[in-house]
């Protein structure tokens, strides 16, 4: 599995995970509005980014059905989100196209035979993710294996 932490850093996942805030920035803006507005969706984005990226520990019992649905999940909508924000032209399609390779790549990895046969980081991600607090970027990143 690719490592979550090295390939999606920074401002190409938040791109990729943050649609709505996209027509708050846009080409459209007047040169004397834009500045603020421009820097509350930053402002917003970094909030969002650093709470998207915190992992919510407890004692989450290994659940390989939620995990990797879960999992599943946030990857889709990241790609989801990525095309959608391309097509908007928030995002260039050569970087969410590089950003992309290696979520897709994953994709066919997350099962559930996958979890029930994981162990050390792999079985701490899956345990991370069993929780409906977490994002697949969060344990990624905490748990890279």
């Amino acid at each position: 599995m690719p490592n979550l932490s090295t390939r999606w850093t920074g401002r190409a996942a938040v791109v990729l995970l943050l649609l709505a805030l996209g027509p708050v920035v846009s080409a459209a803006d007047d040169t004397t509005a834009a500045p603020s507005a421009r820097d509350r969706a930053v402002a917003d984005a970094d909030q969002i980014s650093r709470q998207l990226l915190q992992v919510r520990e407890g004692e989450n019992e290994l659940n390989c059905a939620k995990a990797v649905e879960n999992a599943r999940y946030g990857v889709e909508t990241m790609l989801e989100v990525g095309e959608k924000n391309v097509r908007g032209g928030y995002l260039a399609a050569e970087q969410f196209n590089a950003s992309a390779a290696p979520l897709r790549a994953l994709l066919p990895q997350l099962t559930t035979a996958d979890c029930e046969a994981a162990d050390g980081n792999k079985r701490a991600f899956y345990q991370c993710m069993s929780s409906d607090y977490n994002h697949v970027l969060a344990c990624g990143k905490a748990h890279p294996y």
